[in-house]
């Protein structure tokens, strides 16, 4: 990967709906290489995919709280029953599988108190080593993205 390439993601982290005429612009390539290198980081891996990030509140899912999970056993077979089965939840967006305690991190993505209280109790407690489930609420989301920071030169 080489500064043109860092450019590419740089540029597509911050606005990925550039065309590929105003991306070339942008890193200073005539579009057919660059149209050919980000090809290359799609086929490659490195850019995974493409998203928009949406507002919540204008799609009734504005209530996002945080739930830390504790499993009662951590094995490689606890870790993956636990990981298979929070991958059918519609209402987790997001896990990630934490160094320490707790052993998961899961945002949520619900209607209202209400829902969140039917899922916790329906859906995250009935999942497989599940011991302890601790909710938080954030006040106020203060930044979110799905940029990521281009590597430091």
């Amino acid at each position: 990967m080489d500064e043109i390439d860092r450019a590419i993601i740089d540029e597509l982290s911050r606005n990925s709906r550039l065309s590929n005429i105003d991306l070339a612009d942008r890193i200073g390539l005539s579009p057919s290489p660059c149209l050919r290198r980000v090809k290359q980081l799609e086929h490659s891996g490195v850019i995974l995919g493409y998203t928009t990030v949406i507002d919540p509140t204008t799609i009734g899912r504005a209530y996002e709280p945080l739930v830390w999970v504790t499993l009662s056993k951590v094995t490689r077979e606890s870790l993956s029953a636990f990981e298979l089965a929070v991958q059918a939840i519609d209402d987790v967006v997001e896990v990630m599988r934490m160094m320490g305690q707790p052993d998961y991190l899961l945002r949520i993505a619900t209607v209202d108190a209400a829902a969140f209280e039917v899922l916790y109790m329906d859906h995250l407690a009935a999942l497989p080593h599940v011991q302890t489930l601790t909710s938080q609420l954030a006040m106020k989301t203060v930044k979110r993205s799905a940029a990521v920071p281009p590597r430091p030169r």
